[in-house]
């Protein structure tokens, strides 16, 4: 399996390379993001390139994508820790069954139906 993520990230590495080198006149020109507040006011960022825009949309989702995938984790360590006390409770429970001495009395299924005075 980690040989296949490696020839997946090698693979991933080239194409970007031939991507950004292939597309460098479009993705150096400059662009200027404006967010306009209607009745309020109009924001301008300064002149960016279009290839770093690219790049930081890339750099937000995957950091986005970690935290999302560390609080699963996190969420999912939490759940595996109570079913391990649970079921080692539960194995202490059993345990303690299972050595309980056996007494003389009657067995459950063996028990007489008693007659109903009239």
């Amino acid at each position: 399996m980690r040989f296949i993520k490696i020839l997946f990230l090698l693979a991933l590495f080239v194409f970007s390379i031939l991507f950004f080198s292939q597309n460098n006149d479009v993705l150096m020109q400059e662009l200027t993001l404006k967010l306009d507040i209607p009745y309020a006011m109009t924001l301008h960022s300064v002149p960016l390139p279009f290839g770093v825009l690219i790049l930081a949309a890339f750099v937000a989702g995957s950091l986005l994508t970690m935290f999302y995938l560390i609080a699963d984790k996190l969420r999912a360590g939490s759940k595996l820790r109570e079913c391990k006390t649970r079921m080692a409770s539960l194995e202490q429970e059993l345990n303690s069954l299972r050595n309980m001495p056996i007494s003389e009395d009657q067995p459950y299924g063996s028990e007489e139906p008693k007659e109903e005075e009239n």
